[in-house]
């Protein structure tokens, strides 16, 4: 036993020595004061702490039923152990039931250590429980304190599903006080409604499910029912709280009104789905002015040459042998008029291949290949499904442009030397993909660097077809773009023109 503080309270110095050798001989290590007044007893409380309190019955100013009462009033939980000569029986049981933890009479302190060690040990016992019980107050004050100033709604439920506490956020979003809900089934109140309107059985609810199994549940996309029966939208994190056994005992649900930001990402969807109209419209009206241009290029400008080729033919023809100097001028022009009407065709095939809209997209893509080729030194394969493919103009423009912007992105960037490319009818999908064996890239490069306005440009045909852009690359692995077109997308569009 560790060295004790003893406070005495005593008027005889002859017992106190009595007492006193009593500890000594029985080992026991200890510091004392002894008092024999009220006042004296009242200040030595205030000094230091006491281990144990050792007190006679008898006192001429005081007894010990009123040392006990004022320690008791003090809020002291220490061993009180009452020592006397001789006391009656009915004051014996009356000290020891007002809270005195022993008795001792002076004719046996033999019994003295025992009762002071069990006493002691027993009050420790009781000061620990008692300071982790402070701790666990403290801390369930604290946890209140911080649901209450959480932003988020918070409720707590037992095994069963009843609420045993809500915060003041969760009664602001929900338009019920906690009381008027407490001891309820949460589900019942207010998760009983789908977002249809429909009922939502507490069979199916995948809180009480995972509550029974002890797992987290999460959501981004739920609804809750309010005093009243609005239903509003919430995301929610519904969490077990689990005893060292593995059972369940409670469940918490932490939860948000997202109708602000479901409002946002309708107007977000409904704005890019604009903007992807409009790019639409502007692809279709960049087509359609290309068109124009490529055919005013070819039948103005081309009939133009051609009539000039046909002039300076006329007046070689008519060149006297003395005017051989004109005639090398004559040539050299008509030199010059081959070259611009082969650079008009070009110009006119890069804004509008006739092949296109003449032959369909089959032959675009082998003409486009080949051109590609020539112009690259990039050799290339081509893989289709069928001779031909059932494209409107639009949709084949879209596939066209697709593949034209990939295989300049391979010419300019990839350092490859050879790109396969594929045009499949899957059935249920068309899928167009280009892969070449270049140096790839990383594949957060255009994240890093800015936007690719060539990639940028291929989704957004492939979005205005109702498909999907794919890439894959890594640095050293060549790169592959791949499209994806659902079928029935491209028939919806064609309904809807």
């Amino acid at each position: 036993m560790d060295k004790l503080n003893i406070l005495l309270i005593e008027d005889s110095p002859v017992d106190e020595m009595l007492i006193l050798g009593e500890l000594r001989d029985g080992g026991v290590e200890f510091s004392w004061k002894r008092v024999e007044t009220e006042a004296t007893l009242s200040a030595a409380l205030t000094e230091q702490p006491w281990d144990v309190v050792i007190c006679d019955y008898h006192l001429p100013a005081f007894g010990a039923p009123e040392a006990l009462r004022i320690i008791q009033e003090g809020g002291l939980d220490v061993p009180f152990i009452v020592v006397s000569g001789f006391i009656d029986e009915e004051s014996a049981i009356g000290i020891m039931r007002a809270g005195a933890h022993d008795f001792v009479t002076k004719e046996k302190l033999a019994r003295l250590i025992p009762a002071i060690e069990r006493e002691v040990k027993e009050a420790r016992r009781r000061q620990k429980h008692s300071q982790a019980m402070e701790k666990a107050r403290a801390s369930e004050r604290m946890l209140r304190n911080i649901a209450l100033a959480l932003g988020e709604g918070i409720l707590v439920m037992d095994r069963a599903g009843r609420l045993v506490f809500m915060n003041p956020e969760a009664e602001r979003l929900l338009g019920w006080a906690e009381m008027e809900l407490f001891g309820e089934n949460i589900h019942r109140v207010i998760h009983y409604q789908k977002a249809d309107g429909s009922l939502h059985s507490e069979a199916e609810c995948p809180v009480a499910a995972i509550r029974a199994r002890g797992e987290i549940y999460r959501t981004e996309d739920d609804v809750f029912t309010r005093k009243g029966g609005a239903i509003f939208p919430v995301s929610y994190v519904s969490t077990p709280i689990v005893e060292e056994d593995g059972e369940v005992v409670a469940s918490v649900i932490a939860f948000r009104d997202i109708a602000e930001r479901k409002r946002a990402e309708d107007q977000l969807r409904e704005s890019q789905q604009q903007l992807r109209q409009l790019s639409a419209s502007l692809q279709t009206l960049r087509e359609e002015e290309r068109t124009r241009i490529a055919r005013e290029l070819h039948d103005e400008l081309g009939q133009v040459l051609t009539a000039l080729k046909m002039d300076l033919s006329w007046m070689r023809a008519r060149f006297s042998s003395d005017q051989a100097a004109l005639s090398l001028q004559a040539e050299s022009m008509a030199k010059m008029i081959d070259a611009t009407v082969l650079a008009v065709r070009r110009i006119a095939s890069d804004l509008r291949p006739w092949l296109l809209d003449e032959l369909g997209l089959s032959a675009a893509i082998e003409w486009l290949l080949e051109d590609f080729g020539k112009r690259s030194g990039i050799e290339y394969t081509l893989r289709r499904s069928h001779d031909e493919f059932d494209f409107d103009s639009q949709c084949a423009t879209a596939i066209f442009r697709i593949l034209q912007e990939s295989l300049t992105n391979v010419a300019r960037h990839s350092q490859a030397s050879k790109v396969a490319v594929a045009l499949l009818d899957t059935g249920d999908e068309i899928v167009l993909s280009i892969k070449d064996n270049g140096k790839g890239m990383d594949a957060n490069a255009d994240k890093k660097s800015g936007i690719s306005y060539g990639l940028l440009g291929i989704r957004e045909r492939a979005y205005a077809l109702g498909g999907e852009l794919k890439i894959e690359s890594s640095p050293g692995q060549g790169t592959l773009v791949e499209v994806t077109i659902p079928k029935a997308a491209l028939k919806e569009e064609r309904s809807e023109r």
